[in-house]
């Protein structure tokens, strides 16, 4: 499957999105968190950053993207989209799901990605994912 070509693809990403007005990647990773998952978290560290091409309503665009880690002190709390963009299902993955689906999650390689971050490795400075 390929982001650029025209067709629906079923894929699985964190919550995020663009910037609005004049906010900031902090702010907008707290707003769109809140939006597509219900969730209020205090924005921690920026851990890694993208720069790719993506189809967007036949158009194609260069998407920027800015991770960030964010903690919470429940442990799968409920979560649920309280935006109104069309997005299918919102969930918590366990790391044996994550090893075990087949499924395409962004950014590529999410799961060899997100295993140091949940040993305490966290980045001094954003990787390129």
């Amino acid at each position: 499957m390929d982001p650029k070509q025209e067709g629906r693809i079923i894929y699985w990403v964190p919550p995020g999105g663009k910037l609005e007005g004049d906010e900031g990647h902090r702010a907008a990773a707290k707003r769109e968190l809140i939006e597509e998952s219900g969730l209020s978290a205090e924005i921690g560290p920026w851990i890694w950053k993208s720069k790719h091409l993506l189809r967007l309503n036949k158009v194609l665009v260069t998407q920027e993207e800015r991770y960030f880690l964010a903690e919470i002190d429940i442990e799968k709390p409920p979560v649920a989209n309280q935006s109104s963009e069309d997005i299918s299902e919102v969930r918590w993955w366990s790391i044996t799901d994550l090893k075990n689906s087949s499924a395409v999650f962004f950014p590529d390689s999410f799961l060899d990605l997100i295993l140091p971050i949940l040993d305490g490795e966290i980045p001094s400075y954003p990787i390129q994912v």
